[in-house]
């Protein structure tokens, strides 16, 4: 049961070895079958173990393995790439040594079960140079371990040309003899590619092995005998193939050329009987589509043939696929066919590297349709898992091995969301086969699937052999294609991780475009643009102005990270883009000049005709007018001829009137009559109508039925007797009978007629008087005569009416009569009036033939006169018209002119318009300006491309009209917002908005309202709203993007848009998406500099929203102008908008005049409303030009009035472009715009009064100045403050607001750099050389040039001021006192000589320059945090949460309790509290919702805990703000700062931080104002005075720890609840002790080691707070006392407790009487605060520094990080490389080890763990130089390590502790080295005086001493301390021998105070001495009891300064002073000074 391990580089064929001997092994006959486990950067114990239990099975018990009887092998492949933890461990290694071991491994599920593995073995491989190189020697010794090098070149050509003869055997003879040349020029090039191109941190693509040769001839074996018939066809294969392993995977151009140098020379040496020259000779492309149809692999003839066929295959792919708009340029194409070369291999996978928009992705679709290959992508979401890979590889596979369809697998690293997903990309890539992606179910199913196919193949039926066959058939079909980014470390980390990705694939670099690439693609790509009649040398200019234009952006992006720290990416994409839209504005503006001008043209013709028209119509005019005279004359004599003939009329009509009135007058009398016979006879006519009825009614057979009877019925014989009478007049009685009457109605019709027909006029009385016995019988009527006869009846109705009607008739017959007499009359006279008619008549006829020649007359004279006046008023018309449009006419002209004109310009002015939406819309107006302006317009010019001078490219790109809209919309009128929005609104890629003031924003949702959809990529259901709008149409904005972007949206980014039928589709998220070209994508981040990869540059525009200072001086100007002067801004607002609109209706006046001239008439003076219309609009035009002229005088007297406000709202701007650089120093510093506008207002309304417009303004400007610092101020850490205070000062001091005379730039970058200049030497001891170094590089100033020597000259008067305490408040020597008046300038000599007191100077410099300095710099130190938060408040509202950044001993909460209860809030009712944590986000909404309502106050405490949480607050924050809260609703934030809160989330609130201030002084201030005024007032005097000494304690314990180690061993989280704590024992104390006497040493103790002394764990720091105690709690507190420790040596410097008095008088007591900050009144030195203040000022201005504009690089000649790594590295192996200790043979050498000599040998083990490890890492490191490891992430480390001069992690961890760089500690550890060389000199004696420092545990060595005095002595070890006795010996040197009784030691130094050599005790340290370096000391071994002697003080001992943890003994030194004071003063003693 042995293991073996094959060991070797990458691509020596060790797999390949294993797999074979494996795969030879009979399963049955041997008994063994084998397994493979590939290992990858995430394997781990637990993954290891369940892949082998997936292969063996349980057998009895605990006891598992393979079938009984077999034996397992497991090949354990690329062993040492498991992630190494920690502490060096790789957990699956240390599982397979467990099991090695031990036999048994651990049951997952019961950790107390053993399973025992069974006839398992081990083969092992791995790769010494990538992984971790090695891997544990536990697990190694268990291997026997084989090397597998690289074959010699020997074998290498025995191997290539056995494979490669083999091939050319069938070929020609003359063919074959090339072999062994081609395979010695293959091994040559190898050889000298290795040796040349090494790998690095960057080039880690650079392993050159063995695959390479086998690539390069698997390339050459694709040649067939039939095609390669000539020895120069076969020679310029395999140079293509070792063009396409080699140069292809170079990184560079240069690095090609080199190559191809190298390339040549050796071909010239090995196959000279071809000319090189033919050998290389281009193109040089081998494919298998272009030439022929068979597949066979042959050369390209000509690049113009690879085009045509790409581009048919293109149109092809378009045409089934989703459309790529790909140009085939040459690199393109190139690209094309080596991605063919490389998938039509069998195993062939590509990884193709270019940054994102290079096109690699769809060169791979495009080159995988050509070979017929189908494309699968990930759809990957935020939520693709790895169980989504796998299932997406389940079906390649499937789709791949069983159905054997060739599948390219293309994945881009945005789609790698999970670093897990390479671990099967991996597998694929090395193995072909992924172990657990098939269950054991589906294995055989897929078996059964191919079975038929394997039996075809001769593959025997057994598991084994058919998965093996699947797996070559995967390896067969399936080919991933990797397209990934070199852009940042992720690639370089993902292949030292992952080998495979390059090992086993075939890269195609995708480089950056030269510049002659860029002009070739511009030159193609404008061949066909019509540039308006330019020559053709316009277009070669074009071509290369383009490249250009692509070169100068690249660079400024390279100036814009260097000088703003901003990423700016360009890609080939970028400039395809640029190509594209150029092309497509180009055509779109001509097309649009051609428009206007056809436009203007039409109504300059039609002006030009009416102009011709004019002359015309005068000449007609001047005819038609005689015509018309004439007609008159004529009209006039036929008039007086009328006027005669109408006398005559007249006469003859007066008198026919006479006869007329005579014929009237006749004519009424007769009508009078006639009316009333007409009123009598009415009544007879129902009689007659009765009669004529009662006729009618008489029918034919009624008649006839009568006279048929024989006998008359009686009374019917009445009847006939009457009509007898009436009709016959038969008068006779007799003859009256029945016969007489039968013979009248004979004839029944006449019988009828006779009775129609009878006038009953005519009846005479006396047939009345007949008829009366008839009409008088009752029995004679109608009714009676009906019962017997209808004849009868009718006839009677008859007679009876007839007769009635007579005897009415006879009535009115003199009426008759006399109307006849009448109507005579007036016959007679209508006769008269007749004939006068007849006369009048004929006169009228005379008259009417007279009228009707006037007429005729009048009608010629009236057309004549019409047509006279036609005339007139066409000329009218037509002089109106041009009149009228007399000034368009001149200006039209001109205008088509200038557009004629500008069509030849148009082509540069869309150059420069393509260029800017293209390019520029990232970088900042000063960039932007210097891109287009400085650069690219002067480029256009140089090249003649005709261009309008000084054109501007927004000009292009939007017009007046445009941008009022945009304005109108919501834009700021600014130029760069307007650029901002021509540049979204004309690119052709989405535009991505940086917009953290979401300016930007508000814009975009008012443009596209009504069709637009918002999303978060955080919000839920966001893909759904996404692929709505897509299948609509709509508009969407995606908000709040973060720095990376959800890869689902990838397919919408590149608008991987596809055909189907008539519609296009998208695929997003997995489903197909109907794509409708309406749609809109905006995409938008709140970012201020966010970093997007080069991909997202190449798919959206992305344009730089950040409101610009000028755009936001003229928003706060009209908000300033609004708040004060409403009238002004109204009426400023209302000129705006009249402006707008104006220009707005003019242009469409002008327009609506061209249009009404172009649709008019052909006779346009026909149409008089057309004219008249023109008019109105030509009248309405100049109306508006009137108001437009008025308006600009109204507005400039508005603009006047207006601009006195602008010097608050420049300032405004200012102070807003400070508050968004403090995100800089932390990510908590985030103001928004809405939220800076809300306190500016405020500050308006705060603002004093005045009469005086001036007065005012200033009023305004202090009150903005002090309310934005009050505010900000607030929410920064303490640090902060000072740097944003002196960034408000200097900004101010440099636009010459405040004044401290003339700004000088130069200076101020010297203060903030503090430059040092290398001198020959410092020429004062008392100065430090750093010092002298500064003043040297001042005095290069004019101003300052004889500092230098003045201070050399009078060094003892510059020494006094040096030395003093505060040397920035003393006036200089000399005549550099006159520097007082200019406060700056002695800033600079202070920053040379004494830069620990630039905080103190800066402070008062800025208290003195700006106005009410003093306000600023004590901002709220007389507020207590009630009252802070009190004010907040105040200035809070529901929009504006209150957000508290939390800081040790911070308890915001109850602050906020005591509030919510001072404004009526209940816990748990009105005012709800929510530690945030995992579950609390439900409740959290729960109570916002609730209080959003209601008007409740909510806290979320620890909001850090939840930062993606954060983001749906933020949301829910936005809805609510939208929606309106309850007035009451207040949200409370609380969080440690973290740099995961969202930037909406902090940007609207108003922060607090809880930090105590900076300054003895403020701190006092702040601790005394934390107790209520009233409680104070009310204590009694005892209490008082206590209190105020324990405010005093409280702020000394909290400003202490600012001197670093020497204020505190450990930072301790003090804070005012402990003086508060304090203040309430105290008050319960003395309520207590009733006025009696002070418990003093109660208090001490309850202050020092319960509330103050809870939070120590050091004893030194409990010591130190006691002892502090000690001085402070005394009787002498209670009335004046001295509250500086130890303080009375120090002249005038002192602050005393003042006697009891009032609350106020306190305050005043602290202002007045308490000087500046001095370390004295802590009881340190002075010198202490040198170094910590000089860290501090260090600091402070870093970081001032870095809030200014960077300056850019200059220079290139500086080493890089690599070479000077190189050079260190070198150096220290030189120095260490063969030191060690050889302590065996030291120990053999000893006759006795005692104490002294265990000591000095473990310090050697140390030395040599530590020599080794050193030795290790740098030759681990070169080897990685030299390309033979990969760079792993501990050798990056170390290079940065050496770089920075920093020691190593690695070393440091084997060492001592050391502060020091690393050059310095490499200095002290060859001291150390070389102390214990000297010892082995003589290991039996220890060195006369031990440099106790350069051991690394001294604390053995003072033990050694107490070991050997116990054994000496025979004491009891444990009884023993150690004891120090300081000697007056300074050096080792003075010492002869060693100690009698202990040990001298040396090298030890005094922090804190100095050693008195010549006194020998402790003394105050001299001015600036920080060290003092302590003589020779003999530390002894005595008893406890001797050691404790009075005046001794116990110093504490450290290693370093960092005191702290290193500390390791207490030195007793003498002292004249009481210990306490050495205790204040942080006195220490350090062993190793940095």
């Amino acid at each position: 049961d042995k293991y073996a391990m094959f060991v070797g580089n990458a691509g020596t064929g060790k797999t390949e070895i294993i797999k074979n001997y494996l795969g030879s092994l009979d399963k049955e006959a041997d008994g063994i079958i084998s397994k493979n486990i590939i290992m990858s950067y995430y394997t781990s114990s637990f993954t290891l173990q369940q892949e082998i239990e997936g292969y063996i099975d349980k057998r009895s018990g605990s006891f598992f393995g393979p079938p009984m009887g077999k034996k397992m092998i497991f090949f354990i492949d690329d062993m040492n790439l498991p992630y190494v933890e920690t502490y060096g461990t790789q957990n699956s290694i240390a599982l397979l040594t467990q099991h090695m071991q031990h036999g048994s491994i651990f049951d997952r599920s019961d950790l107390g079960m053993r399973k025992e593995l069974r006839d398992i073995q081990y083969i092992a491989a791995m790769n010494p140079t990538a992984g971790s190189f090695e891997i544990c020697e536990r697990c190694q010794r268990h291997f026997a371990t084989f090397a597998i090098a690289m074959p010699s070149k020997s074998d290498l050509t025995t191997i290539f040309s056995s494979i490669f003869g083999g091939h050319l055997g069938s070929f020609q003879p003359i063919m074959q003899e090339l072999s062994m040349k081609i395979v010695e020029a293959a091994i040559q090039i190898h050889e000298a590619v290795s040796s040349k191109f090494l790998p690095s941190a960057i080039k880690f693509m650079y392993n050159w092995n063995m695959r390479e040769l086998s690539n390069i001839f698997q390339g050459c074996c694709l040649a067939k005998g039939d095609y390669y018939i000539k020895p120069a066809m076969l020679v310029r294969l395999f140079i293509h193939e070792s063009q396409r392993v080699f140069s292809d995977r170079l990184v560079s151009e240069d690095e090609i050329e080199i190559f191809n140098t190298m390339f040549t020379d050796i071909m010239k040496k090995t196959v000279v009987s071809i000319p090189v020259d033919d050998q290389f000779e281009k193109p040089l492309v081998y494919t298998n589509f272009v030439t022929t149809t068979d597949g066979a692999y042959l050369p390209t003839p000509s690049l113009e043939k690879l085009k045509i066929v790409l581009d048919s295959k293109l149109v092809e792919y378009n045409e089934n696929n989703a459309m790529m708009d790909l140009v085939l340029f040459e690199q393109a194409m190139l690209h094309i066919t080596r991605i063919s070369r490389i998938i039509q291999n069998p195993g062939g996978n590509a990884m193709l590297i270019g940054v994102g928009g290079s096109g690699k992705q769809s060169l791979c679709r495009l080159a995988a349709f050509i070979s017929d290959y189908e494309v699968k992508q990930l759809s990957v979401t935020s939520k693709f898992t790895i169980e989504d890979l796998k299932e997406e590889l389940r079906n390649m596979y499937t789709s791949a091995g069983v159905k054997g369809n060739q599948v390219v697998f293309l994945v881009t690293d945005s789609q790698i969301i999970d670093e897990r997903f390479l671990v099967y990309i991996n597998g694929i890539l090395t193995n072909g086969w992924i172990p657990d992606l098939f269950p054991k179910e589906d294995v055989d199913n897929i078996l059964g699937s191919i079975g038929n196919d394997a039996k075809a193949a001769g593959i025997p039926d057994n598991p084994d052999a058919r998965i093996a066959f699947f797996v070559s058939r995967i390896r067969r079909n399936l080919h991933v294609v990797l397209a990934f980014s070199p852009v940042g470390d992720t690639f370089r980390i993902r292949a030292r991780r992952f080998p495979g990705l390059v090992n086993c694939t075939g890269i195609d670099q995708f480089h950056s475009w030269p510049r002659d690439a860029l002009i070739s693609v511009a030159d193609k790509f404008i061949n066909d643009v019509d540039l308006g009649g330019a020559d053709d040398s316009v277009k070669g200019s074009l071509a290369i102005h383009m490249a250009e234009e692509h070169l100068s952006v690249a660079k400024m992006s390279t100036y814009y990270l260097e000088t703003q720290r901003r990423y700016n990416y360009v890609t080939p994409k970028s400039y395809l883009e640029l190509i594209s839209f150029f092309k497509y504005l180009l055509g779109s503006k001509r097309t649009e000049l051609q428009r206007l001008i056809d436009r203007l043209d039409v109504g300059l013709s039609t002006l030009r005709k009416t102009a011709e028209d004019v002359t015309e119509l005068q000449k007609d005019l001047k005819i038609t007018m005689e015509k018309v005279e004439e007609k008159k004359v004529a009209t006039d004599a036929l008039i007086k001829e009328m006027e005669v003939q109408q006398a005559d009329a007249k006469i003859q009509q007066d008198a026919a009137q006479v006869e007329a009135a005579k014929a009237n007058e006749e004519s009424e009398k007769a009508q009078k009559i006639e009316l009333a016979a007409e009123e009598e006879l009415s009544q007879a006519k129902p009689a007659m109508k009765a009669a004529a009825a009662a006729v009618d009614c008489l029918s034919k057979s009624m008649l006839t039925e009568l006279k048929g009877l024989g006998k008359p019925p009686a009374g019917v014989d009445k009847v006939t007797n009457a009509c007898l009478i009436l009709v016959e007049k038969e008068y006779n009685p007799k003859k009256q009978t029945w016969d007489r009457a039968k013979n009248m109605m004979k004839n029944v019709d006449a019988f009828k007629t006779k009775l129609a027909e009878f006038r009953g006029e005519s009846i005479s009385e006396h047939e009345i008087g007949l008829l009366k016995k008839y009409t008088d019988d009752e029995n004679f009527s109608p009714e009676k005569m009906a019962s017997k006869s209808a004849a009868a009846a009718n006839c009677c109705t008859w007679v009876v009416n007839i007769i009635s009607y007579n005897r009415i008739y006879v009535k009115v017959k003199p009426l008759m009569e006399s109307l006849e007499a009448a109507r005579g009359s007036k016959a007679a006279a209508l006769e008269s009036l007749e004939n006068a008619k007849k006369q009048v008549a004929g006169v009228e006829e005379k008259l009417r033939v007279l009228g009707k020649r006037y007429e005729e007359a009048m009608e010629e004279k009236k057309q004549v006169e019409d047509q006279a006046s036609a005339l007139m008023n066409r000329a009218d018309l037509a002089q109106r018209l041009v009149g009228g449009l007399a000034s368009e006419n001149v200006r039209w002209g001109e205008e088509i002119e200038r557009l004629r004109n500008s069509n030849i310009t148009l082509t540069g002015d869309c150059m420069l318009a393509a260029g800017f939406v293209s390019y520029v819309g990232a970088f900042d107006q000063e960039l932007r300006e210097d891109l287009w302006k400085r650069q690219w317009s002067a480029d256009l010019v140089a090249r003649n491309v005709p261009m309008t001078e000084a054109s501007d490219p927004i000009s292009m790109l939007t017009n007046e009209g445009n941008n009022a809209k945009m304005i109108t919309e919501g834009l700021p009128s600014d130029r760069i917002s307007i650029e901002n929005g021509a540049i979204a609104t004309n690119c052709k890629r989405w535009p991505l908005i940086i917009d953290p003031q979401v300016q930007g924003i508000k814009w975009l949702k008012k443009k596209e309202e009504g069709n637009l959809d918002i999303v978060q990529l955080t919000q839920k259901k966001w893909l759904k709203t996404i692929q709505n709008a897509i299948a609509n149409g709509r508009c969407v904005i995606i908000e709040n993007l973060g720095a990376d972007i959800d890869a689902t949206l990838d397919p919408v980014l590149s608008r991987a848009i596809y055909k189907k039928g008539r519609n296009l589709y998208l695929k997003l998220g997995g489903e197909e998406v109907e794509y409708d070209v309406a749609f809109q994508l905006y995409l938008q981040t709140k970012l201020s500099n966010p970093h997007y990869k080069p991909e997202i540059a190449a798919q959206c525009t992305i344009i730089n929203f950040i409101a610009t200072e000028k755009g936001l001086e003229d928003q706060l100007l009209a908000k300033v102008v609004e708040l004060e002067r409403k009238d002004l801004e109204d009426k400023a607002k209302l000129l705006t908008q009249a402006a707008i609109n104006y220009q707005i209706q003019l242009v469409g006046l002008e327009d609506e005049l061209l249009e009404r001239l172009a649709n008019a008439p052909e006779d346009i003076l026909s149409d008089v409303p057309l004219i008249e219309g023109l008019e109105a609009t030509k009248k309405t035009a100049k109306e508006i030009n009137v108001a437009v002229e008025v308006g600009k005088v109204t507005q400039k007297e508005v603009e006047q009035a207006r601009e006195a406000y602008r010097p608050q709202a420049a300032e405004g701007a200012m102070l807003y472009f400070l508050l968004t650089k403090l995100c800089a120093i932390d990510h908590m510093y985030q103001y928004s715009l809405d939220s800076f506008i809300t306190f500016f207002e405020k500050s308006v309304h705060r603002a004093k009064k005045a009469e005086n417009i001036l007065d005012r303004v200033n009023s305004l400007r202090d009150s903005l100045r002090i309310t934005i610092f009050t505010v900000v101020s607030r929410g920064l850490f303490e640090r902060h403050k000072i740097v944003f205070l002196a960034q408000l000062d200097f900004n101010l001091l440099k636009r010459g607001i405040i004044s401290d005379g003339e700004w000088n730039e130069n200076h101020f970058q010297f203060l903030l750099r503090g430059q040092n200049k290398v001198t020959d030497g410092n020429p004062l001891p008392w100065l430090p050389d750093n010092a002298w170094s500064a003043v040297s590089s001042l005095a290069e100033f004019d101003e300052f040039s004889k500092l230098a020597t003045d201070l050399v000259e009078a060094a003892p008067r510059f020494r006094e001021w040096f030395n003093a305490l505060a040397p920035e408040k003393e006036k200089l020597p000399l005549d550099w006192a006159g520097l007082d008046k200019t406060p700056f300038q002695k800033m600079l000599v202070v920053r040379c000589l004494r830069p620990d007191r630039m905080g103190s100077a800066l402070i008062s410099f800025i208290r003195n320059t700006l106005p009410d300095g003093t306000l600023y710099a004590d901002c709220d130190s007389t507020l207590n945090n009630l009252e802070i938060l009190d004010q907040s408040l105040a200035d809070s509202t529901p929009k504006t949460p209150i957000y508290f950044i939390l800081s040790p001993g911070a308890n915001v909460v109850a602050d906020l309790d005591v509030m919510a209860k001072k404004y009526g809030f209940q816990k748990g009712v009105s005012y709800h509290n929510v530690s945030m944590g995992q579950g609390q986000d439900i409740v959290a909404m729960s109570s916002l919702e609730t209080a959003h309502r209601n008007g409740h106050w909510v806290i979320l405490n620890n909001v850090h805990l939840m930062p993606r949480w954060l983001v749906e607050l933020e949301k829910k924050l936005d809805e609510y703000a939208a929606e309106g809260s309850h007035e009451k609703f207040r949200v409370f934030l609380t969080s440690d700062p973290s740099n995961q809160i969202p930037i909406g989330v902090l940007n609207r609130c108003i922060k607090l931080t809880n930090e105590p201030p900076t300054g003895l002084k403020a701190n006092l201030k702040r601790a005394w104002c934390i107790f209520p005024k009233d409680y104070i007032e009310e204590a009694d005097s005892k209490t008082k005075s206590i209190l105020f000494g324990l405010c005093h304690f409280h702020s000394i314990m909290m400003e202490r720890k600012l001197f670093g180690p020497m204020g505190f061993n450990m930072k301790y989280p003090f804070s005012v609840g402990d003086l508060r704590d304090s203040a309430t024992c105290l008050q319960n104390y003395m309520d207590n002790s009733g006025g009696g006497k002070i418990p003093w040493q109660d208090l001490k103790y309850i202050f020092g080691e319960i509330m103050y002394g809870g939070h120590i764990v050091n004893d030194f720091d409990r010591l130190l707070a006691n002892e502090y105690l000690n001085f402070y709690m005394k009787d002498e507190l209670l009335d004046e006392m001295e509250m500086y420790p130890f303080a009375e040596d120090e002249k005038g410097v002192s602050f005393m407790s003042p006697a009891p008095t009032t609350f106020e008088k306190y305050i005043e007591h602290i202002d007045v009487t308490m000087g500046s900050e001095t370390p004295i009144a802590f009881g340190l030195h002075p010198n202490a605060e040198i170094d910590f203040r000089t860290q501090q000022s260090n600091a402070m201005f870093s970081t001032i520094l870095e809030l200014q504009p960077r300056e850019a690089a200059e220079g290139s000649g500086a080493a890089t990080p690599q070479q000077i790594a190189e050079n260190v590295a070198s150096e220290l192996l030189e120095k260490f490389g063969e030191k060690s200790f050889d302590v065996e043979d030291l120990i053999r050498g000893l006759d006795e080890q005692g104490p002294y000599q265990n000591v000095f040998i473990q310090e050697m083990d140390i030395m040599n763990v530590l020599l080794v490890e050193i030795r290790r890492s740098i030759k681990e490191l070169q080897l990685g130089f030299a390309g033979e490891l990969t760079m792993s992430d501990s050798m990056e480390s170390l290079m940065t390590s050496l770089f920075l001069d920093k020691i190593p992690t690695t070393w440091a961890k084997k060492s001592w502790p050391s502060l020091r760089p690393l050059a310095s500690w490499i200095s002290n550890f060859s001291d150390r080295l070389a102390q214990l060389e000297e010892w082995m000199n003589n290991p039996s004696e220890i060195p006369r005086v031990t440099w106790l420092s350069g051991l690394v545990n001294p604390t053995s060595f003072l033990t050694a001493i107490c070991q050997v005095t116990a054994q000496k002595n025979q004491w009891e070890l444990d009884k023993l301390v150690t004891f120090t006795d300081v000697t007056k010996r300074l050096n080792a040197d003075d010492i002869d021998s060693s100690s009698r009784d202990g040990a001298y030691i040396i090298g030890l130094s005094m922090q804190g105070a100095r050693w008195d050599a010549t006194n020998v005790h402790i003394d105050k340290s001299q001015p600036k001495e920080m060290f003092c370096r302590m003589p020779v000391i003999n530390v002894k071994a005595v008893t406890k009891e001797k050691a404790n002697v009075g005046g001794i003080y116990y110093c504490p001992v450290y290693m370093t300064e960092m005191r702290g943890p290193t500390w390791f003994f207490n030195a007793q030194l003498k002292t004249k002073s009481s210990p306490a004071r050495w205790v204040l003063a942080g006195v220490a003693l350090i062993a190793d000074i940095s």
